[in-house]
């Protein structure tokens, strides 16, 4: 990986606590465990904090909960919370309905490489199959709910002899629950912009920024796969106001954003 000291999972939640615990086992199914592993969770309640507490228990490696107060949908905020208390240099970011595949961080580790982030993709788990999708702490039947019908993205299903990569210019595709990115070049671009609440958007110009600050963005295929559990469509009556923002970022070529990661780092004294 580049000599870079370690690696952090940053999962973001909110009050999906089934799905989290089925994230939080296949993490424990990883060919190559975190260093680190840090919830960042936008105010769920205590049914998520047991679901943690009890995983964590006794693991090899650091794990926290970053908790916020529900002030509606402030996943930006969260996300700068969990990499300002991160103490690796790598950081993985997957959203906590979706299950990573067994070589999911030592695919990204692999992927890795200086002057640039990485956009894993993600297959879509259907409503029927995402009842049991991975749960209990089982490796998810990938071919038998493929043939049910129930995953779609057939190229990110199944885990390919090796990585086909692209090196994308534009934002299609960019999603924050499959991504990965030096720490480093996220206190360069000052992190998420919390300016973003509501659904919706906060990905594209983080990568926007990242990309504008001379960080290339590398698209892999075939490899750091997941899994996206069905769920009930968010609320997106703040999109358009995101999608100004997302414009804004893309129109200036801003590479900061003002309301960011640097309120909650360690202030020197």
């Amino acid at each position: 990986m580049n000599n870079a000291k370690g690696v952090a999972l940053i999962i973001s939640t909110f009050e999906q606590p089934e799905y989290l615990a089925r994230v939080l086992a296949g993490v424990d199914r990883q060919t190559r465990a975190p260093d680190e592993l840090l919830v960042a969770d936008d105010g769920s309640g205590e049914e998520t904090r047991r679901v943690f507490a009890e995983w964590a228990a006794g693991k090899s490696f650091r794990c926290e909960h970053v908790w916020q107060k529900h002030e509606g949908f402030r996943k930006a905020r969260v996300l700068n919370e969990a990499i300002a208390k991160a103490r690796s240099e790598y950081i993985v970011f997957l959203d906590g309905d979706t299950i990573p595949h067994e070589y999911f961080l030592a695919d990204h580790l692999d992927l890795a490489g200086p002057g640039r982030f990485v956009q894993g993709h993600r297959a879509l788990v259907g409503q029927r199959a995402a009842a049991d999708f991975g749960k209990d702490g089982r490796a998810p039947a990938r071919l038998r709910t493929l043939l049910a019908g129930q995953l779609s993205g057939a190229a990110n299903v199944f885990r390919w002899p090796m990585a086909m990569k692209s090196w994308p210019k534009d934002l299609r595709g960019v999603r924050g629950c499959n991504f990965a990115v030096w720490r480093a070049d996220l206190l360069r671009v000052n992190g998420h912009n919390e300016a973003f609440t509501g659904w919706g958007r906060e990905d594209a110009e983080l990568a926007a920024r990242l990309m504008n600050a001379g960080v290339r963005r590398m698209d892999a295929r075939g490899r750091a796969l997941c899994y996206h559990l069905w769920h009930p469509p968010a609320n997106r009556a703040g999109l358009p106001a995101n999608d100004e923002l997302l414009a804004a970022a893309v129109a200036e070529s801003r590479q900061r954003c003002e309301m960011g990661l640097d309120k909650h780092l360690p202030q020197p004294a």
